[in-house]
């Protein structure tokens, strides 16, 4: 603790409100966030807004700090600020001065100096927030500092070391590569006792180019050891060796750990046992077989309480086994949850609290430890890693043989950079989403009775996590009554559905289904045909070009006009027609792709419309769009449509589009026979 004379000294400010009375009120606790202040021995550091920003990364919209205090509160036992804070209903003791972040370092150096208790610091690409939590966790007998959520930037480094003034018993700080970057390697200051390093994998590519460069970022955590000082390393990461060579410049402890239960690391479980929701393993001290209980399915979770274990264990630390079985994860990684439709119970296993390439595995090769305790369809459902930059489409490819390999029955996947996992991924049923709305959908029907689902995804940089948070209220709700139990097979039926359109008036007469109206094959062939409408094209000729699909109908040099290929889109065209229709049409693929998005964005469609050159139904593409798209089309090219007959099909077994008579349209979805539709309507 601290007296606000000491503060000030250490300081060199000036102070306001501060006199003989209360120079030496005690000071035992700092806050950044002034939510938290609530005593008159907790400090307020206010954030300068430019200040904060400029050195330590602050966003710019950040609220300045002074502008979150309440003036009316009178539980504040000193401010420290760059600017006087006036207007306070109280006379609350004021330090000015100069500069907020220099102020911040100098006060927490000092304080982190006086600071003679164990502080640990963990760092990693995957694993740092719960190895942190498992090492509070496993010190619930003593007074432990840790990292307020996962707050774990240079700025709260900084804080932490403020709250050391407290002298709790243990000091547990995670630490971002934020912390110890280029810009300030901030180990040297928080100078750990004991450095734990839980993992190299592949992130942060928007910032570093390399795996090698995180790598080298995350050893500057040894920076801060003393000669007498405790490293850890996981000995399963990458850049095992290069971590242990950095580590033993600065001390002769380095120790690793490993899940392997063959391996020469310090520290080795004799057995894992996986169970329904649960991880049982082993651990031998002494003479002693000690078993250990966790209430999660992650094998990385094993791999970080052994950091935390080792971590102790050098810090002649007496651990409580119990004292795991109450513990609890982040409530999103791996977290098994039970979810009752109105028909039957299925699971599913959230992990979208973060992601690397690492945990991503890990996260595949945990489902497939589960998967014999369930008897419903076994599903993997991902979204992107983020973070990755110019490498996110080459680390993704990396899971081509973890998913080929998997005891999946159905994997979905959304973002456009597993597109290219999708494709290279032989014999397994998998599709990929370009709308989490439709991947939504389809999961209702898959999620059956008893299944298990794994959602795995990065927590920012794309929408799967909205997917995984309004899954279970969707399967919930879901009063569907599925029939097959192919899903496309499925999708056909549920999608059937029609409308009856006035020819006059444009107004719809009669809806049929056309709340579940979808598809299996998407809207491309329609999409060349409304181009070619709006550029008015001319009846050119030419030779047909060569193409993968030509038969003896479509053949390489037939003469075939641009009135010819369009008459062929409106009937279920052959792929040839679309491939050299798209050649004629436009100058290259971004050309087309340009006035697809505007397509889309003006008639508010969902991307899944059209996702491959053709429309055509593939299983690794998930394609699909309704009556009420294909309505907001006929609006405005109700004439253009019908220039070369009275209908335009599209579809292969099942079959949508329009079927104009005399008085009315009928616009259709996933019909096998349309002829059976012509009876509603008069010619």
């Amino acid at each position: 603790m601290l007296s606000i004379k000491q503060i000030n000294s250490i300081l060199n400010g000036r102070t306001i409100n501060v006199d003989a009375h209360n120079e030496d009120n005690i000071i035992n606790d700092f806050e950044t966030i002034f939510h938290y202040v609530n005593s008159k021995q907790t400090a307020y550091f206010s954030p300068n807004r430019e200040t904060w920003s400029r050195f330590l990364g602050r966003g710019k919209g950040a609220a300045d700090g002074n502008d979150m205090i309440n003036l009316e509160q009178e539980d504040i036992g000193l401010i420290i600020t760059e600017k006087e804070v006036q207007g306070l209903k109280y006379p609350i003791p004021q330090i000015i001065i100069e500069d907020s972040v220099a102020s911040l370092k100098t006060l927490a150096i000092y304080i982190r100096n006086q600071y003679t208790n164990p502080l640990i610091a963990i760092t990693g690409s995957m694993g740092k927030s719960s190895t942190r939590m498992i090492t509070a966790s496993l010190l619930q007998d003593y007074d432990v500092l840790e990292n307020r959520g996962n707050n774990n930037v240079r700025g709260a480094i900084y804080s932490n070391m403020l709250k050391l003034v407290k002298n709790p018993d243990f000091a547990v700080i995670e630490t971002s590569l934020n912390a110890i970057n280029y810009i300030e390697d901030t180990a040297v200051n928080l100078r750990p006792d004991v450095a734990v390093v839980t993992g190299i994998g592949a992130a942060h590519f928007s910032s570093f180019k390399s795996i090698e460069e995180i790598a080298k970022l995350k050893a500057r955590l040894f920076n801060g050891l003393s000669e007498d000082g405790i490293a850890i390393i996981n000995g399963d990461t990458l850049f095992v060796d290069f971590l242990k060579q950095q580590a033993s410049e600065k001390t002769q402890h380095v120790y690793t750990y490993s899940i392997a239960t063959s391996s020469d690391a310090d520290l080795t479980p004799e057995f894992i046992q996986y169970q329904k929701g649960v991880v049982r393993f082993g651990i031998q001290e002494n003479d002693t077989l000690q078993t250990y209980e966790l209430n999660t399915i992650s094998s990385g979770m094993i791999s970080n309480t052994l950091a935390a274990l080792l971590a102790l264990k050098k810090l002649n630390v007496k651990v409580n086994a119990e004292h795991l079985k109450d513990f609890q994860p982040f409530t999103k990684i791996l977290n098994m949850k039970p979810v009752q439709t109105q028909t039957h119970q299925l699971t599913l296993i959230d992990d979208t609290h973060n992601a690397s390439l690492p945990a991503m595995i890990n996260a595949i090769k945990v489902f497939d430890t589960q998967t014999r305790f369930f008897k419903g369809n076994k599903i993997i459902a991902l979204g992107k890693i983020n973070d990755l930059g110019h490498k996110s489409r080459e680390i993704h490819q990396e899971l081509v043989p973890v998913l080929s390999e998997s005891n999946a029955d159905y994997i979905l996947c959304l973002d456009n950079d597993l597109r290219p996992v999708v494709g290279n991924i032989k014999n397994k049923h998998i599709t990929w989403y370009a709308s989490k709305e439709v991947m939504m959908n389809d999961l209702k029907f898959l999620c059956n009775e008893d299944s298990v689902t794994l959602m795995k995804s990065s927590s920012g940089g794309t929408d799967f996590p909205e997917v995984a948070r309004k899954l279970p209220h969707v399967l919930s709700a879901n009063r569907t009554k599925y029939e097959h139990d192919e899903l496309f097979n499925e999708m056909r039926r549920l999608g059937q559905s029609y409308l009856i359109v006035d020819n006059e008036t444009l107004e719809i007469d009669r809806a049929v289904n056309d709340r579940n109206s979808m598809t299996v094959d998407g809207l491309s062939p329609l999409i060349f045909y409304l181009y070619a409408a709006d550029q008015k094209v001319t009846n050119t000729s030419r030779p047909l070009k060569e193409w993968g699909t030509n038969n003896k109908t479509f053949y390489t040099g037939r003469e075939m006009t641009m009135y010819e290929l369009l008459k062929h889109v409106t009937q279920s065209p052959y792929p040839s027609v679309l491939y050299e229709l798209s050649d004629r049409l436009f100058e290259n693929f971004a050309n087309r792709s340009k006035y697809t998005r505007a397509l889309i964005e003006k008639y508010d469609f969902d991307p899944c419309v059209t996702v491959n050159l053709t429309g055509r139904f593939m299983k690794k593409e998930r394609q699909t769009y309704s009556v009420h798209d294909l309505y907001k089309i006929l609006k405005d090219y109700q004439y253009d449509l019908f220039r070369f007959g009275n209908s335009f099909i599209m579809g292969g077994d099942f079959k949508s589009g329009y079927i104009r008579g005399r008085d009315k349209t009928i616009i259709f979805t996933s019909y096998k026979d349309p002829e059976s539709l012509k009876s509603l309507i008069t010619f």
